[in-house]
C-alpha cells in the first residue's frame, strides 16, 4: 500500500482520483500546498499535483514549483498544456488534461514501482538491434499492460454516470368502481 498526497482544489476531481487509487493506496487529499509543506512531507510514496487547477486559482507560486523541483518524492504533475513549464527532475511525470485512464495508470505504475530492478536492467549491455526493438516497443506493451491491470483497478466514472435507471415498477392502485 502506497501513501499518496493529492493536491487538488476541485472536490469532484479529488473524489475521482482518490477513488481510482482506493483501496490499493492510502490517499491524503489537500486543496493547496505550501513550499514548506512539501519540504515537510515524510514517508510519502507519491505526490500528485494538479498544477493547472492551482494555477487557475492563483495557488501555484514559483516557491511551490521550486520546492517540488527539489523534492525527492516521485511526483505526478497534472497540467493542461505540454508547453507549460513543469519542474524538471528525475521521478517527475507530466500528465496532460483530460486525464486518460491508461496513461495515468502507466505513470503511476512507473513512479511507484521499485527502482532497483530498473537500474539493473539499464546497466546490462544492449545491442543496436535490441535498442531499436525496445524503442519501437515490440514485446514491451503486453508486459506493461498486464502488470498495470493487476496492480491498479480504475473506476471509469463515465460508466457509472451512463447507467440507465431501472424501469419503475408498475403498481396497481386499488380503485373503487363508481
Amino acid at each position: 500500500m502506497g501513501k499518496i498526497v493529492l493536491v487538488e482544489p476541485h472536490k469532484v476531481l479529488q473524489q475521482a482520483i482518490a477513488l481510482s487509487l482506493f483501496p490499493e493506496h492510502e490517499v491524503q487529499v489537500e486543496e493547496t500546498v505550501s513550499a514548506s509543506g512539501i519540504a515537510a512531507l515524510q514517508g510519502i510514496d507519491l505526490l500528485i499535483v494538479d498544477a493547472a487547477a492551482l494555477r487557475d486559482s492563483d495557488r501555484l507560486s514559483p516557491e511551490i514549483a521550486r520546492a517540488i523541483q527539489s523534492s525527492p518524492i516521485p511526483t505526478v504533475w497534472i497540467d493542461e498544456d505540454e508547453a507549460a513549464r513543469a519542474p524538471k527532475r528525475d521521478k517527475l511525470a507530466v500528465v496532460i488534461k483530460p486525464i486518460e485512464s491508461a496513461g495515468f495508470q502507466s505513470v503511476l505504475a512507473s513512479l511507484l514501482s521499485p527502482s532497483s530492478p530498473r537500474k539493473e536492467r539499464k546497466k546490462a549491455p544492449v545491442s543496436g538491434e535490441q535498442k531499436a526493438e525496445r524503442d519501437r516497443g515490440a514485446g514491451k506493451k503486453g508486459r506493461v499492460e498486464a502488470g498495470e491491470q493487476s496492480a491498479f483497478q480504475f473506476i471509469d466514472l463515465v460508466d457509472v454516470v451512463e447507467e440507465e435507471p431501472p424501469p419503475p415498477e408498475k403498481r396497481k392502485s386499488p380503485r373503487k368502481p363508481k
